[in-house]
């Protein structure tokens, strides 16, 4: 018969310690990103037209910002964790690199005093589209459902769409005639183009952290 192997009486207690807080970062990951997700879609509204949404953007940017903290602190706590720290900081930042270019928008239109177009509505809502798709990524990698690839390859998608968009955009500036307002709306839609980058760039490290695990 095979001898069973020793163990210290310690050694169950001190693993259930050390992955305790890795099921609390997977959590807080996707808390952050459901709320990134949120602000996304008032920017939508906002950028449809709903001018009284600015004011929800920030909110709900102060929100995502409180949410990134709260996880930054369970890495400091966590002694493991299902995916690596590394990964989830970045993962974290990136995401809120997104929120914060879409806040950061709607102050600039704010200042400026321009009003989104239809060629701003549909970029924002490829952007909404494309976070969508980066929080079905973590949840995937909290292994509640889904593919973290494919949802980082379904956002990447998103962004091709808004590249399109914002050609689209600029190509019928070419029928404006007052110059002021064709830099203008040139540099807004810029933003939007930024904030799309934002977006590759989550999608970019989901798809390295789902290398490094496999």
């Amino acid at each position: 018969m095979r001898a069973r192997r020793w163990r210290h009486p310690w050694a169950a207690w001190a693993e259930r310690f050390v992955l305790s807080s890795g099921p609390e970062v997977i959590a807080l990951l996707e808390r952050q990103g459901a709320v990134s997700v949120a602000a996304l879609e008032a920017f939508q509204r906002w950028s449809a037209g709903e001018a009284a949404l600015a004011a929800e953007v920030r909110r709900l940017e102060h929100e995502a910002d409180d949410a990134r903290r709260d996880l930054l602190g369970a890495l400091q706590r966590a002694l493991a964790t299902p995916i690596s720290q590394e990964d989830l900081y970045i993962l974290s930042e990136r995401t809120d690199r997104i929120v914060n270019q879409a806040k950061n928008l709607v102050g600039e239109a704010e200042a400026l005093r321009w009003t989104p177009d239809a060629h701003a509505a549909s970029m924002a809502e490829h952007l909404a589209n494309g976070i969508k798709q980066l929080q079905e990524g973590f949840l995937a990698l909290g292994k509640r459902a889904g593919n973290p690839a494919s949802a980082a390859d379904s956002a990447v998608a998103e962004v091709r769409a808004v590249e399109h968009a914002y050609r689209a955009a600029m190509a019928s500036l070419r029928e404006m005639e007052d110059l002021r307002a064709v830099f203008l709306c040139r540099e807004m839609y810029r933003g939007y183009v930024r904030t799309a980058e934002a977006v590759a760039s989550v999608a970019d490290r989901l798809w390295y952290a789902v290398l490094a695990e496999g």
